[in-house]
């Protein structure tokens, strides 16, 4: 049966189209913080809006605050040179995204929790020879599991060592600079769409795409162990946006949470639909209609809605058929240069 023949699928908002089940209000926007000429009201409410509702950034900062509190190993454990404190941060890393990929998997692809409710895609999970096992959850789960938290931990651990050894300047205390404990959560976002931009223009060369990136490409409908299966190369460069930890001074939360934003940040990006509906009532903002644009297009939406580098670079696809056909038309345009 083609997709055309499929039973249509009531949304809840916006509107279904013969290219997705799904979909936002058209043309989906970049953050204003960057507009110009500024527009001040329209940053305020951007910034309202993600900091002072439960949306994912908020839920990655309370994850993190109680991670440091009642789970992370002491700095007198980390200096002791005792070094079970690298097993136990494996640990939290591991029960992380294990809990929250497969509890989405589980209730929106095998319990079908809310069936096609929200679902940008209308395919379900591939099997198939292109994946590791021939299955895409399979191999999904394999690279994130066997590459994905373990460079995760390898670079935090670099991290809490090299600070226990006094290479590099930490913040112990929140009341020493309370302003800067603060505002430092606002830049570490700003960083890590900027990172995120300029490492995924970087694969998105012909042979690291071939040869790297095109692990992760693998899936064009995505579900939530899609978000870090990646090649050890792409983990590595995905993670090394920490490296903003060793030149300014960062208080343990800053680092857990801009390492959960990361990899949960990249589980939710991932989910497939773009709420999680718990009896019809929205419970989470989960997947990045965005994001899912550069899965289906590939050459467009390299960064992130934070700061508009797609729009400035002239790769933004906003989800119209105007762009589709734009995007296309570049498409050409770079395989012709290759």
């Amino acid at each position: 049966m083609s997709h055309a023949d499929e039973a249509p699928v009531e949304p809840i908002k916006a509107g279904t189209s013969r290219t997705w089940n799904f979909h936002p209000d058209l043309p989906i926007k970049m953050s204003p913080v960057f507009d110009i000429p500024p527009k001040p009201k329209a940053a305020l409410a951007w910034f309202a809006g993600t900091w002072f509702k439960i949306t994912p950034p908020v839920n990655h900062l309370l994850f993190a605050v109680l991670t440091y509190l009642f789970l992370w190993p002491s700095l007198g454990a980390i200096q002791s040179g005792n070094w079970t404190w690298v097993a136990q941060i494996f640990v939290i890393n591991l029960s992380a995204v294990a809990i929250l990929a497969g509890g989405l998997h589980t209730y929106l692809f095998v319990l079908a929790g809310q069936q096609m409710r929200l679902k940008f895609d209308v395919r379900p999970m591939e099997k198939s020879k292109r994946f590791t096992f021939g299955n895409q959850v399979w191999d999904n789960m394999f690279w994130s599991l066997a590459f994905g938290v373990p460079i995760w931990t390898a670079w935090v651990v670099l991290y809490f060592f090299a600070t226990s050894q006094g290479w590099v300047t930490s913040q112990t205390s929140i009341g020493a600079s309370p302003l800067w404990f603060v505002l430092f959560f606002f830049v570490i976002r700003f960083w890590q769409s900027f990172h995120f931009y300029w490492i995924h223009r970087l694969i998105h060369i012909p042979w690291l795409f071939k040869n790297v990136h095109h692990l992760h490409h693998r899936n064009v409908n995505v579900g939530p162990w899609s978000g870090l299966a990646m090649h050890p190369v792409e983990h590595i460069l995905y993670y090394s946006g920490i490296l903003i930890h060793f030149v300014l001074p960062s208080h343990p939360i800053h680092v857990i949470f801009h390492m959960f934003a990361l990899n949960l940040g990249a589980v939710l990006s991932h989910a497939g639909f773009d709420k999680v509906l718990v009896r019809n009532i929205e419970a989470i903002k989960a997947g990045s209609f965005h994001h899912q644009l550069h899965h289906r297009y590939f050459e467009c939406n390299y960064g992130s809605e934070e700061i508009p580098m797609d729009r400035w670079f002239g790769s933004f696809h906003d989800g119209t058929q105007e762009a589709t056909q734009r995007i296309r038309a570049r498409k050409k345009r770079l395989f012709a240069q290759r």
